[in-house]
């Protein structure tokens, strides 16, 4: 298997990590198996991963979200070790040597032993969840046949996209991000309710594809602006224009359409993976015993493992 489809897979499922400090004494809000789970381990992978966005700018229904991903994250790391997996010092080295963070003199031991997790989610994946994944030249060849229209060359837009359900709400984010004080797709990722936000709002459209009151908004935008609030039957829009996508020329297309059968090929791999993978965690959740305290979380859970 190659990195890549590696890579997209830990996108996917998250790089979840973090272990309790020695002497944490936060509340316990959840046990996992025979694992207890303290507050503060959660906050703070919750700000390590939201990076300079303000806790009180992270919603109830993302918090919730993270809350899943790192109990699951924690079921992977469990079950690894359970089965004799390991990372070794010269993988770490390795692997170190490709992350700039890593190169600092300033990286931390805690730095480092996130780095090992990582790694050994890694080698669960490939070695456990994905040993028995095959993909034949004819489900190749179907699944390029069925996206044939994305291999054309036609004119197009690459956008981030925001959507949500009340003017209050559009105007006030859409006043966010234009005067500078939250970037577009922060704010998609975690406000937005169409479904590409989890791409924070990035989203490829060719023309004639939106509703025609949408499109007339992005085409009037030039690379870097935002466009006004819109309203349509699904909501209320705001969109940033990253990039104009133009036809190749006549030359350039044969190869363009190579390296188009190539990503298809390779996204193929990678839904295949993903959905092993995703096989694999629903097994370990399934078969755990999770208890959520949710008094001791600080905000309303409306997670997936509360009833597990």
């Amino acid at each position: 298997m190659t990195r890549f489809a590696l890579v997209s897979i830990l996108l996917v499922a998250g790089l979840w990590g973090g272990c309790r400090a020695p002497g944490d004494h936060s509340p316990v809000i959840a046990t996992l198996n025979a694992r207890v789970i303290h507050r503060d381990e959660f906050e703070h992978f919750l700000a390590s991963k939201m990076g300079d966005i303000s806790a009180a700018d992270v919603s109830e229904l993302i918090r919730s979200q993270m809350l899943d991903e790192y109990l699951k994250r924690r079921l992977v790391l469990d079950e690894a070790e359970r089965m004799g997996l390991s990372v070794t010092s010269a993988e770490i080295e390795e692997s170190a040597q490709d992350n700039s963070q890593m190169k600092s003199s300033a990286a931390s031991a805690a730095t480092r032993e996130e780095m090992a997790r990582d790694l050994l989610v890694e080698k669960y994946y490939r070695q456990i969840a994905l040993r028995d994944v095959r993909i034949s030249p004819e489900e190749v060849q179907q699944y390029i046949e069925k996206n044939q229209s994305r291999l054309t060359d036609r004119p197009g837009f690459l956008v981030r996209e925001i959507r949500v359900q009340s003017r209050e709400e559009a105007d006030r984010l859409h006043r966010e991000v234009t005067e500078g004080r939250r970037d577009f797709a922060s704010v998609a990722r975690l406000h937005s309710d169409a479904p590409n936000a989890e791409r924070n709002g990035l989203t490829r459209y060719d023309e004639g594809q939106l509703p025609d009151l949408l499109e007339k908004a992005v085409q009037q935008l030039r690379p870097g602006d935002v466009s006004p609030v819109i309203e349509s039957n699904y909501g209320f829009h705001m969109f940033k224009l990253e990039q104009r996508i133009k036809p190749h020329a006549p030359e350039e297309r044969r190869s363009q359409l190579d390296d188009r059968r190539a990503r298809l090929t390779e996204e193929l791999i990678a839904r295949r993976n993903q959905q092993a993978v995703d096989k694999a965690i629903e097994q370990l959740t399934s078969e755990a015993k999770i208890q959520i305290t949710e008094s001791a979380l600080g905000f309303p859970y409306t997670g997936q493992l509360r009833h597990n």
